[in-house]
C-alpha cells in the first residue's frame, strides 16, 4: 500500500532545504575562514547541551542549544579538504570525524570537544560510518575496502588512547552493520546480508545465524546477555538470542524486511515491517514491543520512515509521511507509551535524507537526535514559512531556529550536578 507515495517521496531530495553550497574563488573562501575564526571562537566551558553540526561550508561546528553559541571545531573546509561524519563520544568529552584531502588522502581525526589535543589517523579509504565504544576507548568505523578482485567494506578499529596512532581491519564484507557490546569488548554484526557473527576486536568471529533475514542493524542489549537479530527458515523471524545464539524469544515474524531500534533500558522495541517491493529502506506502520510481555502496539497508521528512542527510554520520536495542501513531507510526532503527540512537518535536509534517514537504525546507536534529559530533539530541515536549518523542539512547548547547517547531533554528557 506505501508503493504508490514513492514518487512523491523522491520530490523531498528536490524540495528539502539546507543543502550545502560551494565557496568559489580563494580570497572570499580565505576571508570566510577568517571571519568563522573570529565570530566563532569562544570555546565552551563543557560539553552539556552542546550540538555538534556540520555546517553549509563544510566546516565543523559546536551550538550551544540554549544561546544558539557556535564554536567553530574547524574554519579551513573548502573543495579540496572536505570534514565527514562527525560523532560524539559516549561520555561527549571527545569528537571523532573524516578528513578528505584532494579526493584522495584521508584520516580520521579526533579531539576533545572543544578543538583541542587533535590528532589524525591517516586510513586508506576516508571512513562513511563511526561509532565510538560504550567504554570511549576504542573509535570503529566502516570504509571501502578492497577483496581480491572485488570493492568491499571493511570494519576497522582505532585504539584512541594508544599513541601509535593506527587502525586495524576488525572483518569485511558488504554490506554491513555492527552494535557494540555493552563492555566494549565485542560486535555483533550483519554482514552481505546474510551472516550474522559475534566480532573479537582482533579479528575472530563466531557465527550466530548463516542465513539471516532480511533486515539491517542487529543490537545488544544494554544487559550484556542478549542480543536482537532476524533470521530465516521457513520464515522470517525477528528474535531475542543468547551470547551463543540460542533463541529465547521470537518477537514478531514478518514478511518483506523489518528495522527496529531496542529502547535504552531494553524492554522495548519499535519496529517498522517494510513491504519487499517498496525501494525506501524503511516504509510503514510502526509497533511497539515489550520484550517481558510480547504486549505489541500499533503506534502509527500513517507511514513510518525512521523513528529514535529517547535516553530516558520513556519517548519514542519517529518520522511519518504526511501531505499538506498535495504536497509531501514529514511530520514527527513523540510516543510517550501511552499517545503519540503531533510536531513540526517540515521538509528535511537533502543530506539527512539521503545519507542518514535510510540507515537510521545504524546511526540510532551512535548519533543522538535527543538532549541528554530527554527534554527535547533535534532536526535539520525546513518547516516552510519558518525558515531553514537546525531546529530544536522542546517536549511539549516551542521549537527554535538555532541557524544553518546541514546535520546535527546533541551531545551525550550529563549536566553537571552542584552540591553548594
Amino acid at each position: 500500500m506505501w508503493r504508490r507515495l514513492l514518487p512523491g517521496l523522491a520530490l523531498l531530495l528536490g524540495l528539502a532545504g539546507c543543502s550545502g553550497g560551494s565557496i568559489d574563488g580563494l580570497t572570499e573562501r580565505l576571508l570566510a575562514q577568517t571571519r568563522l575564526a573570529l565570530t566563532a571562537a569562544q570555546r565552551p566551558a563543557d560539553a552539556y547541551n552542546q550540538l555538534l553540526v556540520t555546517g553549509l561550508d563544510g566546516n565543523l561546528f559546536l551550538v550551544d542549544a540554549a544561546s544558539g553559541q557556535r564554536f567553530a571545531l574547524t574554519t579551513d573546509a573548502s573543495r579540496q579538504r572536505q570534514y565527514l561524519q562527525p560523532v560524539w563520544a559516549p561520555d561527549g568529552e571527545q569528537i571523532a570525524w573524516a578528513r578528505l584531502e584532494g579526493g584522495r588522502r584521508s584520516a580520521v581525526e579526533v579531539s576533545r570537544f572543544d578543538g583541542s589535543d587533535r590528532r589524525a589517523v591517516p586510513v586508506p579509504f576516508p571512513p562513511f560510518y563511526f561509532s565510538w565504544s560504550p567504554t570511549g576507548e576504542q573509535l570503529a568505523y566502516l570504509s571501502n575496502w578492497m577483496r581480491p578482485g572485488a570493492l568491499s567494506m571493511a570494519l576497522r578499529v582505532v585504539e584512541v588512547g594508544e599513541p601509535s596512532g593506527t587502525a586495524r581491519t576488525v572483518a569485511e564484507g558488504q554490506p554491513f552493520y555492527f552494535s557494540w557490546a555493552p563492555d566494549g569488548q565485542r560486535l555483533l554484526a550483519h554482514i552481505d546480508n546474510q551472516r550474522v557473527e559475534l566480532l573479537e576486536l582482533e579479528g575472530a568471529s563466531q557465527p550466530l545465524s548463516a542465513v539471516g533475514g532480511q533486515f539491517a542493524a542487529p543490537q545488544w542489549a544494554p544487559d550484556g546477555e542478549r542480543l536482537i537479530y532476524a533470521t530465516q527458515e521457513e520464515r522470517q523471524r525477528l528474535i531475542v538470542a543468547d551470547l551463543a545464539g540460542e533463541e529465547l524469544v521470537e518477537l514478531t515474524d514478518y514478511p518483506g524486511r523489518i528495522t527496529f531500534t531496542l529502547s535504552p533500558d531494553g524492554s522495548r522495541l519499535a519496529y517498522v515491517v517494510t513491504e519487499e517491493e517498496t525501494q525506501m529502506s524503511t516504509l510503514g506502520s510502526l509497533y511497539a514491543v515489550e520484550l517481558e510481555s510480547l504486549r505489541t502496539r500499533e503506534l502509527s497508521e500513517s507511514p513510518v520512515l525512521g523513528f529514535y528512542w529517547s535516553p530516558n527510554g520513556e519517548q519514542l520520536a519517529y518520522l511519518a509521511v504526511e501531505a499538506i495542501d498535495g504536497e509531501l513531507g514529514l511530520r514527527w510526532h513523540v510516543w510517550d507509551g501511552r499517545r503519540s503527540e503531533p510536531y513540526a512537518w517540515f521538509l528535511p535536509s537533502r543530506t539527512y535524507f539521503e545519507n542518514y534517514l535510510p540507515f537510521f537504525d545504524q546511526y540510532a546507536q551512535s548519533h543522538r537526535i535527543w538532549a541528554a534529559d530527554s527534554s527535547a530533539f533535534v532536526f535539520v530541515g525546513t518547516v516552510p514559512g519558518e525558515g531553514s536549518g537546525i531546529w530544536v523542539q522542546q517536549l511539549g512547548g516551542e521549537r527554535t531556529l538555532l541557524g544553518t547547517g546541514m546535520t546535527a547531533a546533541w551531545s551525550p554528557a550529563e549536566a553537571t550536578v552542584s552540591l553548594e
